[in-house]
């Protein structure tokens, strides 16, 4: 390691000779000798007192010994420096130099090679004077130094007192001495970070002198910045030490930059440091720099900067720390002061002020609120920002309101104030264009906002909305008079309920049905107003006739205010009070009318109680409350440990026991105590009866294996227990909904089973009330004279029983409230009389009316009209109430029934129906008689007709859909196996085939076999009406025959006509045989057989040896006819039979004759379709043209229709590319317009037009299933469907072999297309060369073959289903006959061989 000596030199003297500064000698020194930040001083002074001077530091020389320092160069070399700084102390009294015996000037004395001075310390700093024992003591070595080499420093800095020429003189008087010398030296410039330019130039002209031979280099430094200090001294000793590769000089520029460089990185990763170790603004400079000091980032940033700068850089970032959770603070303050201006000030308007002085007034009226201490809090003794530094500000919620003073909450109530205008504006416009659409009659179901945009135009409330509010409020309005406008289609197909009674017995509906229905009602303004949803009104007039052919709860209009449902609500409500119930039961929480309380008793070890209930709260509100099912329960709590005494607590007031385990102690100690108090302990078995217990498991820091074994033994316990068990494994809010729920839920089951139905036999009327559903009143209303009762007994969910007195005596009467088409299910029950409620502003509430009275006449009836107030005033103030009260009046009187007025807004007593009572009272007996023969007539023996395999069941719920798997009535079981099926589309309504009102079910259902609680048509009809379709020749001969069965003769039952009941000891004629049973009697088993029909023979005049009549006789015997009370038969007995079997005579042959004309109707009916199919099987294109006109005009191509010529050149040329062309539907205005153009002008270019492709494609599909007659006749169809092989083997005309191969059939299918017309043959060509042409662009159009073939085979091959599956089963057929001839055009169609068929 080489060393040398440096002295460094620059101009030094009084202030006259240097200026007031120095040039940089010293600071160049310190930052060379010591460069870390701590260790550089600036302030370096050369004025010094006698004693100082003196002292062992100057040692009474005009030079400083720096002491010595290890410096290595990039190439590894390293070298050893003693540092000496030639300079001239001034004398503090004098400001002259020291004088020490015979001195040279300093311009001679700096440039000496060798120095001397005995026990010479080394200089740090200027404080190291007078108290050099506290700093580091380095003796100069040997009191000598021989100088290798010199620092020549010229300062760039302008300096006042100071001229550039003087420094320039005494720089190159020292170079020339040096240099003459012999000795190396390097030109430094200082200060570089303050340079001036013109003395930066003169330096380097200096260097640049020609008589020193390029000897002399220059570089720029700059010890404040420790820029190119190094470079300097390690030039100096390699141009010493005479090496050839020296250190490349770096311009002070670049030096500057890369120091920058390094400097910003380093303070990035500290700042970085301070911000992720740093986060509390609490702590203290001490704390955070010994937390630092562990980062090597954080000891080099020292390094460099020094720790005064790392402390300031410390304190910068707490300060940040402390405004960020000011900031903070004051955004939370400033988010809560928004919600509590919503709520104390939500009327701006309140204030009364204008805008300028609208801050100062809000602040006095929320101070002055009755309410501020809710929201702000006064701290006079420290400010909001102080406030936020003491710990017990933290669990302040509210507001300080000295932050109110601040521009931020100025801010946030001027936006307040400003959205609270705005939404007043907006609330204002939405309202008038919610009005502007109200009143325009141009708006009407259906209709898109822009068909109507150019209405609104110009209006303000329009044009000051946004495009998505118009749209919502549009929206919203269109949904009102959507829902408006099919509630009153509704109205208006309940209204025509006497019309649509013929379709409750019809299995199938025809398009000529459906069209019949139409025409009745299309003139009507509420069937118009749905003209843009067809489809919708379609559906809805599909969903009526499935209705009025199962009318039960689920087919309900009003399915969510049903009256069977609301009845249901009201009597459960009414039941839950302290009205008497059959069980004595009643839910285990207290409370009246809607809301409940539930008292639940948690039990759990430790803090598992008390957690769950914590958990419970947070999803409960405020006051404990609970919703389900729109229903509110307030909660009640009590914590108990999981021992014996817990389970003692339990009371009959208890509606839950909620049950917590977390681990084997608490299991076990949990497990053990309910066996004991569960199973073994009867003192509290009445205590746990019907008790909901839920077992919660709540795992806590178990392994994976106890924990599932924790939850098996759980379970087992909850199965044991038959209670719920619950694994705590998801939110909080999840699993206590589910406890609350479960508790609820068994709650409600207990409360089913305790209303155990009362039996009807123990009352003594049965009055069914029927309500009709729709109405506007309030049911209560209705059912509260009945439920005041304090006899009050529910019998059944639509039941209850009241004691009341009718004439002298105490009667039981059970009141069954129904829908009107809820009274189906009591037609077999025996009803002593009743009540029709309608309402007298509604019309089609009596019309349904008058249908219910017909079917019951000849029971006692009550009909009362509900108005809506004012009683007999409603008859004089309403027209259509006036219309409907004497409507119903005549229905009353036409029925011989009692006819009242019931106001919705009076309360009436129980009285009110007591007239009725007594007149059911009156007309038991012979109303129980009329029951008891009506069961003889209906006896549901095997071979009834009732019991009849083509019953109607009924359907499934409709969020359910099935399809009919098996055939009918296979087992006689009675039970319902079902599959799902695919939901109908609401576009297969628009098809032109018949509906099955097995399909118009919802979600397709279709039921296998007779379901027990919906009986066949006839069977649910009244005895009135029964006797009506038993003389309807047109109803029997409409019901489909059922297929004989081989079965053993057996004893039937007949069943009979109802006779009136006479008085008791008078003859009783006969029961009469319906008409259609006598024809399926007499015609024996099979339908070939033709008898001839016998006559009209009593019953109890048979013998007993007829198997068909073999039962009669021992009806008679058991009593059911009464015979035994006969009396001989007289003369005027037997004129009144003869009589009787004269009119049934006659009417025998009324009803063949008409008979024998539907019979002929229809064979006429099919003669004209033969001779029509005829017609169309010689050709097609003059049918066509006839029909259709230009359309059908032979093109340039031969007998090809022109519309199709068109359409395929356009298609191909513009079309093949277009992807799902043929799926994709196109406008139906282009397509209507389309056809328009071709009508009225043939040579019409489709390139004109305008029209997309997709359009085009449409219209063509549309010419060939709307405008063009078939390409195949119904006889050539069915020979396609046996060469596709739909049909069975044995049933075709062709044999296995052709039906089993492929090529056979290829073959087959050639010469079935050969025996078509020619025009015919050339239509269908053309169209298939087309399909050709699109599938080889498959890739493009991604429509190859069987794509096409899936598109096109129902408008090819138009085949009438009879119903889905038998669409399913023919479906893929036909989808391969199609795509065969895509696939094999050149075959089947221009001769040519076919491809290879695998």
């Amino acid at each position: 390691m080489r060393q040398f000596n440096i002295s460094v030199i620059g101009l030094s003297g009084t202030e006259k000779d240097r200026g007031q500064v120095g040039v940089g000698k010293s600071c160049l020194c310190n930052r060379f000798m010591r460069p870390m930040a701590d260790d550089y001083f600036i302030d370096h002074i050369s004025v010094l007192s006698q004693s100082d001077f003196s002292g062992r530091i100057v040692n009474n020389d005009h030079f400083l010994y720096w002491g010595d320092v290890r410096k290595t160069t990039d190439e590894g070399v390293e070298y050893q420096f003693n540092i000496i700084e030639q300079t001239e102390f001034m004398d503090d009294s004098t400001f002259q130099a020291f004088k020490v015996g015979k001195m040279d000037p300093y311009s001679k004395r700096c440039t000496a090679t060798k120095v001397f001075s005995a026990e010479k310390l080394m200089y740090i700093c200027k404080n190291q004077l007078g108290i050099e024992k506290e700093y580091e003591q380095k003796v100069m070595p040997d009191g000598r130094l021989s100088i290798d080499g010199f620092v020549v420093v010229f300062d760039v800095s302008p300096v006042p007192n100071r001229s550039v020429e003087k420094q320039v003189e005494f720089v190159q008087n020292v170079i020339a001495t040096i240099l003459k010398n012999k000795k190396p030296l390097v030109l430094v410039t200082t200060k570089n970070d303050d340079a001036y330019e013109l003395y930066v130039r003169e330096a380097e002209k200096i260097s640049q002198r020609k008589d020193y031979k390029s000897t002399v280099q220059l570089i720029e430094t700059s010890a404040h910045e420790s820029i190119n200090i190094d470079l300097a001294f390690l030039l100096l000793a390699q141009m010493i030490d005479k090496v050839k590769n020296r250190v490349k000089i770096i311009s002070y520029q670049e030096s500057a930059k890369s120091r920058k460089e390094l400097l910003d990185t380093r303070s990035e990763a500290v700042t970085r440091l301070i911000r992720n170790q740093i986060t509390d603004y609490h702590v203290l400079w001490s704390q955070g720099s010994k937390m630092l000091s562990q980062y090597r980032e954080w000891n080099e940033f020292l390094n460099i900067f020094g720790h005064e700068a790392g402390q300031k850089l410390f304190r910068r970032h707490m300060k940040k720390l402390r405004d960020d959770h000011l900031n903070k603070k004051l955004h939370q303050y400033l988010d809560k002061f928004a919600l509590a201006l919503e709520y104390l000030l939500p009327d701006i308007g309140a204030l009364n002020i204008s805008d300028d002085d609208a801050w100062e007034c809000a602040r006095n009226y929320l101070q002055n609120h009755i309410e501020f201490e809710q929201y702000f809090f006064e701290c006079p003794q420290a400010s909001w920002t102080e406030l936020v530094d003491m710990d017990e500000a933290e669990d302040e919620a509210r507001i300080p309101f000295d932050v109110l003073e601040t521009s931020e909450a100025e801010t946030v109530f001027r936006n307040y104030l400003n959205s609270v205008q705005q939404d007043k504006k907006k609330i204002g416009w939405k309202q008038q264009f919610k009005m502007l659409l109200e009143e325009s009659g141009f708006v009407t179901p259906g209709k898109q906002l822009s068909e109507v945009r150019v209405l609104f135009m110009g209006r303000e409330c329009f044009e000051a909305l946004s495009e998505h509010d118009c749209q919502q409020i549009y929206d919203i309005h269109q949904d009102d008079i959507i829902e408006k406008s099919k509630q009153n289609f509704v109205e208006l197909l309940l209204e025509h309920a006497q019309y649509f009674l013929q379709f409750k017995n019809v299995d199938n509906i025809t398009q000529e049905d459906v069209r019949q229905i139409t025409d009745v009602i299309q003139e009507d303004s509420r069937y118009k107003m749905l003209d843009r949803l067809d489809q919708e009104r379609r559906l809805m007039l599909v969903q009526h006739l499935r209705f009025i052919h199962c009318p039960i709860r689920d087919h309900c209009p009003f399915f969510y205010n049903c009256v069977d449902s609301l009845i249901e609500e009201v009597l459960s409500d009414k039941s839950a009070g302290n009205h008497k119930t059959p069980s004595g039961g009643g839910w285990k929480s207290s409370g009246s009318g809607s809301d409940r309380t539930l008292n639940l008793l948690i039990v759990g070890s430790e803090h598992l109680a008390s957690d769950l209930l914590n958990d419970i709260r947070i999803c409960t509100g405020s006051k404990g409350e609970y919703i389900y099912e729109n229903q509110t329960y307030y909660l009640n709590y009590r914590i108990a440990n999981g021992d014996m005494e817990a389970f003692k607590a339990i009371d009959v007031y208890s509606s839950g026991l909620i049950c917590v385990y977390s681990n084997q102690q608490s299991f076990e100690t949990l497990k053990d105590n309910l066996e004991r108090t569960l199973l073994c302990n009867l003192e509290l078995e009445d205590k746990f009866e019907n008790l909901p217990i839920v077992l919660v498991y709540q795992p806590q820091d178990l392994k994976e294996n106890e924990v599932e074994y924790l939850r098996n033994e759980g379970m087992r316990l909850s199965e044991m227990l038959h209670c719920d068990f619950i694994d705590h494994t998801q939110n909080h809010q999840k699993y206590v909904y589910d406890i609350l729920n479960i508790v609820i839920l068994s709650l409600k089951l207990t409360e089913m089973k305790s209303y155990e139905p009362y039996p009807s036999n123990h009352t003594d009327l049965r009055i069914l009330c029927c309500i009709f559903c729709g109405d506007q009143y309030d049911i209560e209303n209705i059912v509260q004279p009945l439920v005041a009762e304090s006899t009050l007994v529910k019998a059944s969910e639509h039941s209850i029983i009241v004691d009341v007195f009718i004439g002298d005596a105490k009667r039981r009467v059970e009141f069954i409230l129904s829908s009107y088409h809820g009274t189906s299910q009591y037609r077999d029950e025996l009803i002593h009389g009743y009540i029709y409620f309608y309402s007298a502003k509604r019309r089609s509430s009596l019309a349904n009316l008058s249908i219910l009275a017909a079917q019951n006449a000849n029971i006692p009836l009550q009909i009362i009209a509900v108005t809506e107030s004012g009683g007999v005033n409603a008859f004089f103030n309403s027209d259509i109430c006036q219309f409907l009260i004497t409507e119903g009046n005549a229905v009353a009187d036409r029925f011989k029934g009692s006819f009242m007025t019931f106001s919705a807004d009076q309360y009436v007593k129980f009285a009110f129906y007591n007239p009725f009572l007594k007149t059911a009272w009156d007309n038991k007996y012979e109303v129980e008689n009329l029951h008891v023969e009506e069961s003889i007539t209906l006896d549901s023996g095997e071979g009834t007709l009732e019991n009849s395999v083509n019953q109607m069941p009924r359907p499934p719920p409709r969020h359910e859909s099935y399809m009919l798997s098996n055939t009918l009535g296979t087992d006689g079981s009675g039970s319902e196996n079902y599959e799902m099926a695919p939901t109908r589309s609401l576009n297969s309504l628009n098809e032109e085939r018949d509906i099955s009102l097995d399909e118009i079910y919802d979600d397709n259902e279709k039921p296998k076999h007779l379901h027990q609680n919906c009986t066949e048509s006839d069977s649910c009809a009244s005895s009135t009406e029964r006797r009506v379709r038993q003389q309807n020749a047109y109803y029997k001969a409409s019901k489909k025959p059922v297929a004989a069965k081989k079965q053993k003769k057996k004893k039937v039952a007949i069943p009979v006509q109802t006779p009136r009941v006479p008085p008791f000891g008078s003859y009783v004629s006969p029961p009469e045989i319906p008409l259609h049973y006598q024809r399926m009697v007499v015609g024996g088993g099979g339908p070939g057989e033709k008898k001839k029909p016998e006559p009209c023979v009593p019953d109890f005049m048979k013998s007993d040896k007829s198997p068909e009549y073999s039962m009669v006789p021992e009806l008679a015997a058991a009593g059911i006819f009464g015979t035994e009370n006969l009396p001989e038969y007289n003369a005027k007995c037997l004129k009144e039979y003869e009589k009787m079997e004269k009119l049934e005579k006659r009417r025998l042959k009324e009803e063949t004759a008409r008979l024998r004309k539907l019979q002929e109707k229809e064979k006429e009916q099919e003669k004209k379709l033969k001779r029509k199919l005829k017609q169309n099987s010689k050709g097609l294109v003059e049918s066509a043209e006839a029909q259709f006109g230009k359309l059908m005009i032979s093109s340039e191509q031969g007998e090809i229709p022109i519309f199709l010529n068109k359409c395929v050149e356009f298609i191909e040329k513009e079309g093949l590319d277009s992807e799902g062309i043929y799926r994709v539907p196109g406008s139906r205005a282009h397509v209507d317009m389309l056809f328009q153009r071709f009508e009225e002008d043939t040579k019409t270019e489709i390139d004109a037009l305008d029209i997309p492709v997709n359009a085009v494609a449409t219209a063509l599909k549309d010419f060939f299933s709307k405008r063009l007659p078939p390409l195949f006749s119904k006889d050539i169809i069915k020979e396609l469907e046996e060469i596709a092989g739909s049909r069975g083997v044995g049933n075709s005309k062709l044999n296995v072999e052709v039906k089993t191969d492929r090529s056979c059939r290829l073959i087959a299918l050639k010469s079935l297309l050969q025996k078509l017309p020619p025009i015919n043959f050339a239509i269908l060509k053309y169209i298939f060369q087309h399909f050709v042409h699109v599938s080889d662009n498959s890739k493009l159009n991604s429509m190859d073959s069987k794509n096409l073939a899936i598109c096109w085979w129902p408008t090819l091959i138009p085949i009438d289903f009879t119903d889905m599956g038998h669409f399913e089963q023919l479906r893929p057929y036909l989808e391969d006959i199609v795509q065969t001839m895509i696939d094999q055009f050149p075959y089947l169609f221009c001769g040519k061989d076919a491809f290879v068929m695998v």
